[in-house]
C-alpha cells in the first residue's frame, strides 16, 4: 500500500468520513499492514514467475443443483430492507442471474475497537427486525434461501487503520467476557429469528480477526447458537491469515472466507493472467479443507469496476477510471479457477444494494447489475436477461 493511499485514508478519516475510511479498512485483502502486503506481494511475483501457465478457458458449464449461487444483499438505510425498492430488486436484479441465495447483511456497531457493547437497534444503517423479517419472506416467495450475515462495525476509530479486525482487549479479561457477553447476545438474537424464519444458513461472525484467538469463547457462543438455531454454521474469514489463525473450524459446517486476494499485480490483466494468480491461493484454500474435512463457502468476493481492482479488491475507495471490463474479467477468471475444486460449496458476490438504481455503466462499485459482469454471472448462475423469461 503506497504512502499516497494511506495518507488520503487517514485524511478521509480525519475529515469526517468515518464509513468510507471504515469500509477502506475492513476490505483491504492485506488488512493495510505495510509488512504483510509486502510478504503477499513477493509470494505473487514469485508465483507469478515460476507457476506453469493456467488451462486456458473452458466452456461454461452448469453449477450443480446443490451449490450456493449467491449474492450478498446490503440495505441502504434502516427500514431499506422492507421497501418496494428492495421488493423489485430482489425480482428484477437478483433474481434473473440465477442465484439462489442472497446473504442479507446486518450491520450492527460498537463505539470503538475496544467498546464492550455492540448496538443492532439505533444507527441509521441498522435494520429492524421486522424489516429483516419482510425480506427474508419476500425472497422465500421468489424461491431464494436466505443466510443471515451479521457485521460489526466500529463507530470511531483513532486511525483508518482500525476495523472490526481489530477489535479485541490484551490481557484483560473482565472486557473480553463483557464483550462476548454482548456480541453472544446479538448472534443467538439473530439466530432465533433464523430459526423462526426458515434460514437456510447462519453467519456466527464477520471478519473479527482479533477475537478468534479466543478458542474457548468461539466454541461457547457456536454452542449457543446451535441450541437456537438448527441449520448450518460458518464463520467469515478474510483472505490470506485468518483462516490460519482460527483453530476451530472443526465446530462449524462450512470454511467461510472474504475472498478479496489480489489476482494482479498490474491494472488490467488478461483472464488468464488473473487464473495463474488464483493457482496458488486455490492450492492454499483446498489445504484448509482438506486439513478440516470441512467444505469452503466464498462468503464474499467482488470486484470494484475500475482499473486495478483486482489489484486490491477489497479497496473500495479507489478513484481509478471506470473499467467495467475488468470487472467482468475478474468474475471470469474466479468462476474458471473454483469451477470443479470439490470442496467448493458456494460463493456470495459482493454485493447489491436494496436500491435498484444502483449499479449501471458509470457506477464504480461492486454491483455488477446493469454492466458486463452481469452477463459473465447470468452465464454460470444460469440466469436469464433483467426482465426476460
Amino acid at each position: 500500500m503506497s504512502n499516497d493511499f494511506r495518507t488520503y485514508l487517514m485524511a478521509d478519516a480525519s475529515s469526517g468520513s468515518p464509513h468510507l475510511a471504515r469500509w477502506s479498512c475492513r476490505r483491504i485483502g492485506c488488512l493495510i499492514a505495510s509488512f504483510p502486503c509486502a510478504l503477499v506481494s513477493l509470494f505473487l511475483i514469485f508465483v507469478t514467475v515460476l507457476s506453469p501457465p493456467a488451462p486456458p478457458s473452458r466452456p461454461v458449464e452448469p453449477l450443480p443443483d446443490d451449490f450456493l449461487k449467491g449474492i450478498s444483499y446490503e440495505s441502504v438505510g434502516r427500514g431499506a430492507f422492507a421497501s418496494a425498492d428492495s421488493d423489485r430488486t430482489l425480482e428484477q436484479i437478483i433474481l434473473p442471474t440465477g442465484a439462489n441465495w442472497i446473504a442479507v447483511i446486518i450491520k450492527c456497531y460498537q463505539e470503538t475497537r475496544t467498546s464492550t457493547e455492540i448496538d443492532c437497534q439505533s444507527g441509521p444503517l441498522t435494520s429492524s427486525d421486522e424489516e429483516l423479517r419482510h425480506v427474508v419472506a419476500r425472497a422465500h416467495d421468489l424461491g431464494l434461501n436466505v443466510m443471515l450475515k451479521p457485521h460489526i462495525d466500529l463507530n470511531q476509530m483513532e486511525n483508518s487503520l482500525e476495523g472490526r479486525f481489530n477489535i479485541g482487549f490484551g490481557d484483560d479479561e473482565a472486557a473480553w467476557d463483557a464483550w462476548f457477553e454482548s456480541y453472544g447476545e446479538v448472534v443467538t438474537h439473530y439466530a432465533r429469528l433464523a430459526q423462526a424464519w426458515g434460514v437456510g444458513y447462519f453467519v456466527v461472525g464477520t471478519e473479527l480477526a482479533g477475537t478468534v484467538h479466543r478458542e474457548d469463547d468461539w466454541r461457547n457462543l457456536i454452542r449457543q447458537v446451535r441450541e437456537v438455531y438448527d441449520g448450518p454454521l460458518t464463520y467469515a474469514a478474510l483472505t490470506y491469515f485468518e483462516p490460519l489463525q482460527i483453530k476451530w473450524w472443526d465446530a462449524l459446517d462450512a470454511i467461510g472466507i472474504d475472498a478479496y486476494y489480489a489476482i494482479s499485480l498490474t491494472p488490467n490483466p488478461t483472464v488468464e493472467q488473473m487464473k495463474l494468480m488464483w493457482r496458488p491461493l486455490i492450492a492454499y484454500i483446498g489445504w484448509l479443507a482438506d486439513r478440516w474435512a470441512k467444505p469452503v463457502i466464498i462468503t464474499e468476493a467482488g470486484y470494484m469496476s475500475v482499473d486495478g481492482a483486482t489489484v486490491l479488491p477489497g479497496d473500495w475507495s479507489m478513484q481509478a477510471e471506470i473499467d467495467l471490463q475488468e470487472q467482468a474479467d475478474a468474475y471470469r477468471a474466479l468462476f474458471e479457477s473454483f469451477y470443479g475444486q470439490p470442496w467448493w460449496q458456494g460463493i456470495f458476490w459482493w454485493s447489491q444494494y436494496t436500491d435498484p438504481q444502483r449499479g449501471g455503466r458509470y457506477d464504480r462499485g461492486y454491483s455488477f447489475h446493469g454492466k458486463p459482469a452481469a452477463d459473465v454471472l447470468r452465464q454460470y448462475f444460469r440466469g436469464h436477461s433483467e426482465g426476460g423469461n
